[in-house]
C-alpha cells in the first residue's frame, strides 16, 4: 500500500467556523483534482452538516467523502449550522487522491484513523 497523506498536520487540531471555508492542508491542490478526505469531527453544542458529507452531526464521529476541487488553494472544510451554537474541530485527518483512496479502499476504511506516523505525509 501507497498512499500519500496530503494533509501537512495530520494530527493538529483545526476549528472550523460556520459557512466559511478554513484550510485543513497548507499543500495546494490540483484544480480539476479528486481527493477523498476524511477527518475525525467533534462537535459540540449544535449541530451541523459538513459540505460534501452526508447526514447532520452533533457529536464525535468520523466523516469521509469525495471533493472535487475547482482551484489550486490548499484544501478547506465548511460547515452549516442546524441548531445550536456549535463549537466544531477536526483532527486525524487523511486527504489523499481519489485514485489512491480507490486502489486502496478496503485497508483505508478499516483503519479508520490516520495520523502522520502511520502513512507518507506529502
Amino acid at each position: 500500500m501507497m498512499v500519500t497523506n496530503l494533509c501537512t498536520s495530520p494530527s493538529s487540531t483545526i476549528t472550523l467556523k460556520a459557512d466559511k471555508w478554513v484550510n485543513i492542508t497548507t499543500l495546494p491542490s490540483v484544480n480539476g483534482a479528486t481527493y477523498q478526505i476524511s477527518v475525525e469531527v467533534n462537535v459540540t453544542g449544535g449541530t451541523i452538516s459538513i459540505i460534501g458529507a452526508d447526514g447532520d452531526i452533533n457529536a464525535r464521529q468520523r466523516v469521509s467523502y469525495k471533493m472535487i476541487i475547482n482551484n489550486s488553494h490548499p484544501i478547506s472544510m465548511s460547515y452549516h449550522v442546524k441548531s445550536g451554537s456549535p463549537t466544531v474541530t477536526v483532527t486525524n485527518m487523511l486527504i489523499c487522491t481519489w485514485d489512491e483512496y480507490q486502489a486502496n479502499k478496503t485497508l483505508l476504511d478499516s483503519i479508520k484513523y490516520f495520523n502522520g506516523d502511520t502513512m507518507p505525509r506529502a
